[in-house]
């Protein structure tokens, strides 16, 4: 007689493919068990009450002074010159943001490139003096204040082609610089043939200059406080 060999598992006969699937699924039950607790852990935790980081500000305006009985700054037109001549602007340079600055520069850019800017010799030349109060409408610095050298005189060629840097007083937040800005065109002669100009000359030129300064932020710092 043909029969299958069984076996009894907690008094209960089985057969050998049923003894099989339970030991297979015991096998999967234990490896569920083992994979679950890979992943039980501790933690913990610890943070602040919220703390503020903030930054300040760099800025830079330069604008007209207010000198009595004189209008104008950088952006007023000047006509007229001849060599000898000297013209002042009074322009009010203010670090306006919450930064100290340092560094400050100045480059001219001239959109009409002419003997003016181009020629050192026989070109415009700047110098630039700075007053500790408003400068008069006479173009002085009141007795009692302090007149001090930012710029020595210095060819319109090189402050277009090299940022040159300024002796200023102060860059400090909130700080105010009253300069008077001295353009002149050296004393010289030329001489003009027939109604014909000079190859190289002064005479008949106009440039349209850009007078931009510029301040870095002040050095960089380290604190633990």
């Amino acid at each position: 007689m043909n029969t299958k060999k069984k076996h009894s598992y907690f008094g209960r006969a089985v057969s050998a493919t049923a003894h099989t699937t339970i030991i297979a699924m015991a096998t999967i039950g234990g490896v569920t068990l083992i994979g679950s607790s890979v992943f039980a852990s501790l933690n913990a935790t610890a943070f602040n009450a919220a703390g503020t980081v903030a930054t300040d500000t760099l800025k830079l305006t330069q604008t007209a002074s207010a000198v009595t009985g004189i209008t104008g700054g950088l952006s007023t037109a000047i006509s007229g010159m001849a060599p000898g001549d000297v013209v002042n602007r009074f322009v009010d340079l203010k670090n306006t943001g919450t930064m100290d600055g340092t560094g400050l520069t100045l480059q001219l850019a001239d959109s009409a490139s002419t003997t003016l800017t181009s020629n050192a010799s026989i070109g415009l030349q700047v110098s630039i003096a700075e007053c500790s109060s408003a400068w008069t409408g006479a173009g002085l610095c009141p007795g009692g204040s302090t007149q001090t050298v930012v710029l020595a005189s210095t060819p319109a060629s090189t402050l277009v082609s090299t940022p040159t840097a300024l002796s200023v007083s102060s860059l400090a937040a909130a700080s105010t610089n009253r300069l008077r800005i001295t353009m002149s065109l050296p004393a010289g002669s030329e001489t003009t043939v027939n109604g014909v100009l000079p190859g190289t000359t002064v005479q008949g030129v106009t440039s349209s200059l850009v007078w931009t300064f510029t301040e870095a932020q002040r050095l960089a710092t380290t604190t633990s406080n």
